[in-house]
């Protein structure tokens, strides 16, 4: 059957919906406009019903079959006139034709109105759709869906710039593999639902481009072929069409707004540096308390003071340690007001109470403090980490308010930092706005320097360890799942817990093996000893940037499992092994565990070499020092 006649597309139920009322009022006032002030016999009527009905079945089926229900139809510059002119002389067509055979009753006039009323509508409907469909992209309505050919680097890389913009009214919803025959690449377009395949530059010869274009055009398949944008170090914004012809939109290189919007004074730092918007020191929670400890010490070994602002029931020192300042404020308990609260008291605080001019804020979701920091003349350095409102765990509510910090970040903050290149492009994307990428830090740890805690019962390099809150997009369920279906005689370490969400808890227990190892959160010497001993790490986060335990599993020489994901690729380069699903990292748990020794030991100085140069604390620190002076 032809794919214009399949209700195969998401879009194809809402417009069913409104084009059976576009048919509805079209005859209704074809009717009006015919009859006004004549009286009409019942059997008339009833007559003029029955036709109206037969109408809306015919219009449906006739936009169907002139190609008015594809997707594509509701992009910017695609005409609409020639198929709504056909699917409505189709059905013009029919009534005349069921008129004469059912005794000749209808009014001409009244055909001819239906079927102009139609042909308008048809356009104003899908015209109006255009206007509004961006509105209607967290519905997940009227979103054309595409694949993208080949699974390398470079199709990664425009998967990732293709999905890096919320609110696109189109979702990349898969790869084909790069060798796949015309023939198959239509049957698996069928079964995936697509409305286009896009090709990487390069992938494809002009020939081959075209006869896949060929292929897929009885199926109302595009193929729209990335153009060489050097490399792909430019980035791609949404996809357009130039009469008629569809290309890639690239982001540019000259974002309208700098990273560095203010420079700071070296002399104002005497006063000192704070630092607001996380958990606070010693870091005993995630990766922003880890940033926060190392950059405070190693602000004050450069004789710069520094204030740390910690929460009540986060704290665990007192007003000073080593050499850093700590102010401890109460805040609400709650997943959506605890950070934003603190941050809030913390920034009354930073204003009311001391003369510090220059502040460190980490995430986006406390930019709403920014306007009363900068009416009090504070500069802010706001490190907006990854893209939180991704996050599984956050309603419409918390999405909404990440993206209100993001809109409220790049037009507020002082200096923009992002912490790598693929969330530093998706700012350059999404906000037209530069930034300054400065990684996270890792400190180099010696194999087998630190032991592993007594608490823990495994033996050094015997062990495979994951380290992640248990949040959805961490995938602890999968990593737990994969272990157990390896059949690997080590064991796995899980150090984290369900902070949100309970029921991955319960999860997580029943899908682990006998041998894997729950001890929830581990910090400080305890923590560096697993890292320091594990075999391997796995790291199955989906949502962010750099990552800190990822990085740290590099410093400490692991050989490191990553979930695929452009940002993960990012952070490890050449030192990782990928895998997308349970089944993939069940093999690369099984490869891993046979690997001979001579093979681990080169690896693991190479990943410690790797983290040494890109990720060194003492690096990190420079760069924002500079940034702060």
């Amino acid at each position: 059957m032809p794919s214009a006649l399949r209700l195969r597309r998401r879009s194809d139920a809402p417009l069913v919906v409104l084009d059976a009322a576009v048919a509805l009022v079209a005859c209704l006032v074809a009717y009006r406009l015919r009859f006004e002030g004549v009286r009409v016999p019942a059997a008339l009527a009833t007559r003029y019903r029955v036709a109206s009905v037969a109408v809306v079945v015919a219009w449906v089926l006739a936009a169907r079959a002139s190609g008015l229900y594809r997707r594509a139809v509701l992009r910017r510059g695609v005409t609409l006139a020639g198929e709504s002119f056909q699917a409505a002389l189709l059905v013009g067509a029919a009534l005349v034709l069921g008129n004469a055979v059912t005794g000749g009753d209808l009014s001409r006039a009244w055909v001819g109105l239906v079927t102009l009323g139609l042909m308008v509508g048809g356009v104003a409907v899908r015209r109006a759709l255009r206007a509004v469909r961006r509105a209607l992209v967290p519905f997940g309505m009227f979103l054309e869906r595409y694949a993208v050919l080949g699974d390398d680097l470079a199709a990664r890389r425009l998967a990732g710039d293709l999905t890096r913009a919320p609110g696109a009214p189109f979702r990349v919803v898969g790869t084909l593999p790069l060798d796949t025959a015309p023939e198959n690449v239509v049957a698996r377009a069928h079964a995936q639902r697509l409305d286009g395949l896009v090709v990487p530059d390069g992938a494809l010869s002009h020939e081959q481009a075209g006869r896949l274009a060929g292929a897929l055009s009885g199926a109302g398949v595009d193929v729209l072929i990335a153009p060489g944008l050097g490399g792909l170090e430019l980035r791609v914004a949404r996809i357009v069409m130039l009469h008629g012809v569809p290309l890639l939109a690239a982001a540019g290189l000259t974002p309208r707004r700098r990273g560095v919007r203010s420079r700071g004074r070296q002399e104002r730092l005497t006063r000192g540096v704070a630092i607001v918007g996380t958990r606070g020191i010693p870091a005993n929670y995630g990766g922003f308390e880890t940033f926060a400890e190392n950059l405070a010490l190693r602000l004050v070994e450069r004789g710069i003071p520094v204030t740390v602002y910690c929460r009540s029931h986060y704290a665990t020192a007192g007003t000073q340690w080593r050499g850093v300042t700590l102010v401890t404020l109460p805040t609400l308990r709650s997943k959506y007001l605890d950070t934003i609260v603190h941050t809030a008291l913390s920034a009354l605080h930073l204003v009311t109470r001391t003369r510090i001019r220059d502040v460190v804020m980490c995430n986006a979701a406390n930019a709403p403090v920014l306007p009363f920091l900068r009416l009090a003349r504070r500069r802010v350095v706001l490190n907006v980490d990854g893209l939180e409102w991704r996050r599984g765990k956050w309603g419409v509510a918390g999405r909404a308010w990440y993206r209100m910090g993001e809109w409220l970040s790049v037009r507020l903050a002082s200096v923009l930092v992002t912490d790598a290149d693929e969330v530093r492009t998706y700012y350059r994307v999404r906000h037209d706005t530069d930034s300054v990428m400065i990684p996270y830090g890792a400190d180099r740890v010696a194999r087998g320097s630190v032991p592993v805690p007594k608490e823990t019962p495994v033996e050094p390099d015997r062990y495979a360890l994951y380290v992640s809150r248990w949040e959805r997009e961490n995938n602890p369920v999968l990593v737990a799942t994969a272990h157990a279906a390896s059949g690997v005689g080590v064991p796995l370490v899980m150090l984290g817990e369900a902070t949100y969400d309970d029921g991955i808890d319960a999860e997580v227990r029943a899908a682990a093996a006998a041998n894997a190892v729950l001890p929830g959160p581990v910090f400080g010497d305890g923590y560096r000893g697993l890292q320091a001993n594990a075999l391997c790490y796995v790291h199955a986060t989906e949502v962010g940037g750099t990552h800190p335990a990822l990085i740290e599993a590099l410093g400490a020489g692991n050989v490191c499992l990553v979930m695929d994901t452009p940002e993960n690729r990012e952070v490890v380069g050449p030192h990782g092994e990928f895998f997308t699903d349970a089944t993939g990292l069940a093999a690369l748990l099984r490869a891993v565990v046979v690997l001979p020794p001579a093979e681990i030991a080169a690896r693991r100085a190479a990943a410690q070499a790797y983290a040494a140069e890109r990720y060194s604390w003492d690096a990190v620190a420079a760069r924002y020092v500079e940034v702060l002076s």
